[in-house]
């Protein structure tokens, strides 16, 4: 397949190889470079190489060759199971796994241990690489995660999470203390304007900015860090991880969007506390494709509790409303 790209004024001061791996969805860089060296690429004006400074205005034009569609190779990985019926799956994922394969990434996903646990797994609808899959959660993400075991649970669930119809919350670790215990983030987010890797608040309009709200509150305060529970109301890419960046209390040890004053204090032998971003997706309550509700949570991982009070617990459902929706009300 043939791609013709113009470089955007935002994309200035980007090498060749990471803009083309953000703005090709499935393409990697090490694929992106493997393309331009084997002369698939061109740059008018200029030359094409992977390591080249963009400066905006470029026509770009990528060849990716046609590849056969390949599906997902089950393993013998394994998992531990927050609950299993004839409709869905939740497990527990670790940190350090992503959910389902990609273009360079075909093994030791979430969905390559699911096919190797349960043999018929495939007819539950999504794509060939992504059966059942219903949610996904960042790999270095720990907690609940959901996979629809057939194609009506599949569309189900899909369209719950797309009306809001599913309350997540997530325990971050963040850097500083919070001025409230309670507080929001009403940010639009979109692609960053210069690193395509990350996703940034931006403002109505402007390049991809979607509607994004996360709802915080602070469970434990401590020397340098607190404990806050996320509530996330739309499910953006990296959104928590985003919102609390912008509100200046990045996540712990997050190497995309924290920086230096965001890795913890160091522990005994001179390690880190944490070798991953503190994020742990904590409850799920979804409405189930049987009927009534299935409330589903995830024991804090031993990492993160290690910097945490012991039987800390989710604080419970809070409500906020923009002044716009309090006014409508008088």
């Amino acid at each position: 397949m043939l791609h013709e790209l113009t470089v955007p004024a935002s994309a200035a001061g980007s090498r060749l190889d990471i803009w083309l791996a953000s703005a090709l969805e499935g393409c990697t860089r090490s694929l992106v470079q493997r393309l331009i060296k084997d002369g698939l690429c061109t740059v008018n004006p200029g030359n094409a190489r992977p390591g080249r400074t963009l400066n905006g205005g470029e026509q770009v034009t990528l060849e990716v060759p046609e590849v056969e569609p390949m599906e997902a190779v089950p393993e013998d990985i394994p998992l531990s199971i927050l609950h299993e019926d004839e409709h869905l799956i939740a497990i527990d994922k670790p940190a350090g796994m992503v959910t389902h394969p990609a273009i360079g990434h075909t093994h030791g996903t979430l969905v390559n241990a699911v096919l190797g646990r349960w043999k018929d797994h495939r007819s539950a609808g999504g794509d060939v690489w992504r059966p059942g899959v219903v949610h996904r959660l960042d790999a270095e993400t720990s907690g609940v995660i959901v996979v629809a075991r057939t194609a009506e649970a599949l569309t189900f669930l899909q369209a719950a999470w797309a009306e809001r119809r599913v309350t997540k919350r997530y325990i971050a670790l963040v850097a500083g203390n919070p001025r409230a215990d309670w507080f929001s983030c009403d940010g639009m987010i979109g692609r960053h304007a210069k690193d395509f890797r990350k996703r940034a608040v931006r403002v109505a309009g402007e390049g991809d900015a979607k509607e994004a709200r996360s709802t915080f509150v602070v469970l434990h305060r401590a020397d340098g860090y607190s404990a806050v529970e996320c509530r996330p109301v739309t499910g953006r890419t990296h959104q928590i991880r985003v919102h609390l960046a912008h509100l200046g209390h990045a996540v712990l040890a997050d190497p995309l969007y924290g920086r230096g004053r965001t890795w913890p204090l160091i522990v005994a032998d001179d390690q880190p506390a944490l070798r991953r971003h503190g994020l742990h997706a904590w409850t799920l309550t979804i409405p189930h494709p049987a009927g009534g509700e299935l409330q589903l949570s995830a024991p804090i991982p031993a990492d993160l509790a290690r910097l945490l009070p012991a039987g800390i617990k989710p604080r419970g459902i809070y409500v906020f409303e923009s002044r716009s929706d309090a006014e409508e009300r008088r």
